[in-house]
């Protein structure tokens, strides 16, 4: 299927155990983090949005809710064949919900496994499990109940099928392949750019073949090998297609494309120049493509997103070239930017074309593309699990670092335990909040703030502690309308001008500085009497 590949190889009795540790402790640490996380801001709708499709209704009221949120509401929809009893309670609970993404997160973490070991070997694909399972951003959203695990998921699966098939392009794994990227339409909006690069990774994969034909002029080939490519897009379209269509419950499936009411500038262009075919109709679900437009508008407008923000700058309806960049060095731990650096070096100094046409193209291709969309040309920037779609990918490829293993030194066996001791401190040391997680570039957790915001740091996640806190302190205020001395708590979000009025917060923010933090969401201020005069006499 792929060229050889035949490092040492660690005993399988040892390797199974080593997994087994690595999916447990990963399983460990979302079921001990989960209790203590209030519902984000956006899970009771993603939640909603899957009993309504269990209820048979997968008809729109927000933007990006999909059909893999049936998946987390599924529990509570079975929940009657139970008898009463603490059995039925608990798959009722929105604690059971949040279960389903951690359990699809860990059958990830397998296929990050599974795929590293059948390109580099058994060390390589430990290392790559390693990196997925002790990575506080996927930790955090995968006892959650949105959509970004599944997006992340969908993505690698897609990725993977699609390799499959093209090193053996049967019928059998053209169909598999098929359904899995219809499957991933399901999860999120993110995934539709899966299309585009399956034609662009299987024009690089039989570049090889296509060239020499083109070269020597021999049309007849080509045509038959252009021929046998636009039949089996034609045949992932179909099924693909037929996948969204069941998966949205064939909603409205034929409507004409006139009779839709798109609200982006993209649809209604395309809208507009279509006009002479008014009565086309749209083959796929009418949500899915509405929930498309929608997601679109939001995007270019910032409608719904709240203001950008990045180094104490504020910015209404437009991104940060490079953001993402700046929260992958902020967010990612050290220790993982590091291999992921070696790793690069590494590479370039022992690329083979052949094992890249073959294989790695489609680890570094949609990576590449993903690096530059999201940096310079999405405008939505409000969180890095946008981006974390692509750190499986760069998991795997880190794997590669260790397909030689008789050949890696002592003292770099040595490095690499130094740097898996630092991961695993690192990532323990904000346990059990992961997602407002910040390398130690940010030495005082208390200013994370003057980074990042938005659900890097603050999404609703740390409502229980703030209860908790205000509890055993009746005399803070939370958010004061005006400036005031004593304890006042603002969430990071309302303190930079994310969301509420833009300066409601200035004089704060300005004046004063955090004592403390109630799990690194909300900042506490004690202003003494004197303190607050001096500022505001």
């Amino acid at each position: 299927m792929s060229e050889s590949v035949t490092p040492p190889q660690t005993p399988q009795p040892k390797c199974t155990a080593f997994v087994i540790a690595l999916l447990a402790a990963f399983f460990t640490i979302n079921i001990l983090s989960l209790r203590h996380l209030s519902p984000t801001a956006d899970e009771e709708k993603h939640y909603l949005y899957g009993t309504n499709l269990l209820a048979l209704n997968s008809d729109r009221f927000d933007d990006s809710k999909m059909p893999f949120s049936a998946l987390n509401a599924l529990p509570n929809q079975l929940s009657g064949l139970f008898p009463e009893g603490p059995l039925r309670i608990f798959m009722q609970e929105f604690y059971t919900a949040r279960l389903v993404t951690i359990l699809f997160s860990a059958g990830v973490a397998f296929m990050v496994y599974h795929w590293a070991k059948q390109l580099y070997g058994n060390y390589a694909s430990l290392l790559a499990l390693s990196l997925y399972t002790w990575d506080p951003n996927l930790i955090a959203h995968s006892m959650l109940v949105t959509t970004d695990i599944y997006a992340v998921g969908m993505m690698l699966f897609s990725f993977y099928f699609f390799w499959k098939f093209l090193n053996q392009p049967t019928w059998k794994n053209g169909l598999l392949s098929a359904f899995v990227l219809g499957l991933s339409q399901l999860a999120k909006y993110t995934c539709v750019f899966l299309y585009p690069l399956f034609i662009l990774l299987a024009v690089v994969f039989f570049f090889k073949k296509w060239f020499p034909a083109l070269r020597q002029r021999e049309y007849r080939k080509l045509l038959r090998y252009f021929s046998k490519l636009i039949l089996y897009t034609f045949m992932f379209m179909m099924i693909s297609i037929l996948v969204i269509n069941i998966g949205f419950l064939f909603n409205r499936t034929f409507t004409p494309l006139q009779s839709y009411k798109f609200s982006s500038d993209l649809f209604q262009t395309i809208q507009e120049k279509l006009t002479g075919f008014g009565n086309l109709p749209v083959p796929v679900p009418y949500p899915y493509l509405q929930g498309l437009d929608m997601v679109r508008f939001r995007e270019r407008t910032g409608f719904g997103f709240g203001r950008m923000y990045l180094f104490g700058e504020l910015r209404e309806n437009e991104g940060f070239p490079g953001y993402y960049f700046y929260a992958t060095l902020l967010k990612m731990p050290i220790a993982i930017q590091i291999l992921i650096l070696v790793t690069l070096v590494s590479y370039l100094r022992r690329f083979k074309w052949g094992f890249f046409l073959q294989n790695e193209q489609i680890l570094l291709l949609p990576t590449l593309f993903f690096t530059i969309y999201f940096n310079f040309l999405y405008q939505a920037q409000i969180g890095i699990r946008y981006f974390i779609i692509v750190f499986p990918l760069l998991y795997i490829l880190c794997g590669s670092l260790l397909r030689n293993w008789e050949q890696i030194s002592q003292r770099q066996k040595v490095v690499g335990g130094v740097l898996a001791l630092y991961l695993m401190l690192s990532v323990l040391s904000y346990h059990p909040h992961y997602i407002p997680y910040f390398n130690e570039i940010v030495l005082d957790r208390r200013f994370a703030y003057k980074y990042l915001a938005d659900s890097n740091l603050d999404w609703g996640q740390a409502d229980f502690y703030l209860d908790d806190y205000l509890a055993a302190h009746p005399n803070a205020r939370v958010e004061p309308r005006k400036p005031r001395d004593g304890t006042s708590i603002v969430s990071v979000n309302a303190l930079v001008g994310v969301v509420g009025e833009r300066d409601q917060f200035d004089w704060l923010r300005e004046n004063f500085e955090p004592v403390e933090t109630i799990a690194y969401m909300y900042l506490v201020y004690k202003i003494s009497t004197p303190e607050f005069r001096r500022v505001f006499p």
